[in-house]
């Protein structure tokens, strides 16, 4: 309840304001407004029915569209030409308060004039042209004519209110658009791209050669640590020759052995259960020997005169370490782990209700939490035959580039799944639609101050975009941001169209 009650405050505030001291009240009689759309920014521009011979109070709002916030300063040149007469120029040199510029018109001739609106501020510049400003006589007899329309009712929201808010309108725009959905996903290592190097033997890391630190970057042979001969012989280099010897001499007297026995039996001197005998034996030794033959093979090119040297297998970052200098080591104990992130999987988890849409896939896109834009995989790898238990997902599995390094393994992801062919269509941005009892909706900018609720219907919803089927037309404006405090605007105050303070 307390998220609720500071917004309806800040509204209520920000309607009750009041002129400051200097500024014109512009309430006296019929007010009339123009809302005018550059690329630059909006003008509002309000003034009360002009007549000849009467000061006419013109307030001009200008809103620049880039940040929908009000230039501080500025100039602001209003140029009035009548249908074949003089023009009359009046030159504001700054505003009476951010983006409002406040004057008084005093009109000599009745008839048709043409306003030109000039601001010239140091972030942009900009003008617009409103025809057709109609100045009455002063004997009041066109006024039947002049009041023949009435004001529509229409939701307030004043000039003050959207500047103070995160507030943004826009047209409906055509875009390609094809359905997605949205899942949670998760960028981890590749599997043969890991490796965890361990001691090949007992002893103790030499403190001659310092092991890496956390995020050192290694290459492919380089010498990652050096293992010293242990005090003990066990698990060291000594005991591995010395067991590696006693294999070998075995590994011979029994293929003497069985030499010797096979020439008795061609001498039939013995019986053939002696071979069999012999060769059981030569079997024996050699399946002890071949181990450590391999092992004695393996450490070929690792020993020096300093000690074992281990090596990294792959180029990398070292990305945790295990042990330290001077400590001693048991054979198989883990010393450093690296991992190459040039490219890294990405793991989306798929909602099982969602995956026979897989069958569609187009593309996919992430995005990471903190970081700009979004990421494209490179490809799919796979998608997981099982659905998980717990979180009734199924993992797809894509390849991402990451040989610039921005992204880290471990960092969540929203992952973009588009499925279907892609087509154009009026969309908005998610943010803008609105929903109320299963009736979709949206806030429609009318004029710079007045706003209308327009239901809608949606299609295809994608990529962050919505759709809109029905209720909206190309060159409309839409509260795209902000419609949270339109929507409380029109809970709490539905009158007929206002001036920009919203009284």
């Amino acid at each position: 309840m307390k998220y609720l009650v500071l917004p309806v405050v800040l509204l209520m505030l920000l309607g009750a304001c009041s002129h400051k001291a200097g500024e014109a009240d512009i309430h006296k009689g019929e007010t009339e407004k123009q809302t005018v759309w550059t690329g630059k920014a909006e003008f509002l521009v309000e003034y009360d029915e002009p007549r000849k011979g009467r000061k006419t109070d013109f307030m001009v709002y200008i809103t620049a569209l880039k940040d929908f916030k009000p230039p501080e300063a500025g100039v602001l040149t209003l140029t009035f030409t009548p249908d074949g007469g003089e023009p009359l120029t009046i030159k504001l040199d700054a505003p009476v308060r951010p983006g409002m510029f406040v004057t008084e018109v005093p009109f000599r001739k009745q008839g048709k004039y043409t306003l030109k609106v000039a601001y010239a501020g140091q972030a942009f510049s900009d003008e617009i042209r409103i025809d057709n400003i109609s100045v009455m006589g002063d004997t009041g007899k066109e006024e039947e004519e002049h009041h023949g329309h009435s004001a529509k009712a229409a939701i307030a929201f004043s000039k003050e209110q959207q500047w103070m808010v995160d507030f943004r309108t826009e047209s409906p725009a055509r875009r390609p658009l094809s359905s997605s959905f949205i899942s949670p996903g998760e960028l981890v290592t590749v599997s043969d791209r890991e490796v965890t190097l361990s001691a090949p033997l007992a002893g103790i890391l030499s403190v001659s050669r310092s092991l890496p630190h956390v995020g050192k970057k290694v290459a492919a042979g380089d010498v990652v640590a050096v293992i010293d001969p242990p005090v003990y012989q066990q698990g060291g280099i000594g005991q591995l020759t010395s067991a590696y010897a006693e294999a070998k001499n075995r590994h011979s007297l029994a293929l003497k052995e069985s030499e010797r026995a096979k020439r008795l039996y061609e001498a039939k001197a013995v019986a053939k259960r002696r071979v069999d005998e012999a060769d059981l034996a030569l079997d024996s030794a050699k399946a002890a020997l071949d181990p450590l033959e391999q092992a004695m093979n393996t450490m070929k090119g690792k020993t020096s005169d300093r000690g074992i040297t281990v090596k990294s297998p792959l180029s990398g970052t070292v990305v945790e370490v295990f042990a330290s200098n001077g400590k001693a080591v048991e054979v198989g104990q883990a010393l450093v782990k690296i991992i190459n992130t040039s490219t890294l999987r990405l793991k989306a988890n798929i909602p099982a209700t969602e995956t026979g849409r897989l069958g569609k896939l187009r593309e996919a896109t992430f995005t990471v939490a903190g970081m700009d834009g979004s990421f494209k995989p490179v490809r799919l790898v796979a998608i997981n035959d099982i659905v998980d238990a717990k979180t009734r997902t199924v993992a797809a599995i894509f390849d991402v580039d990451n040989r610039k390094g921005l992204l880290k393994a471990g960092m969540f992801a929203d992952v973009s799944i588009k499925t279907g062919s892609e087509k154009e269509g009026l969309t908005l941005p998610e943010e803008a639609v609105l929903e109320d009892e299963g009736k979709f909706f949206v806030f429609v900018q009318t004029e710079g101050v007045s706003f209308e609720r327009r239901e809608i219907k949606t299609g295809i919803r994608g990529g962050g975009l919505v759709e809109v089927t029905e209720g909206l037309k190309e060159g409309e404006r839409v509260v795209t941001k902000g419609a949270y405090y339109v929507r409380l605007a029109s809970q709490s105050s539905k009158a007929p169209q206002g001036d920009g303070h919203g009284h």
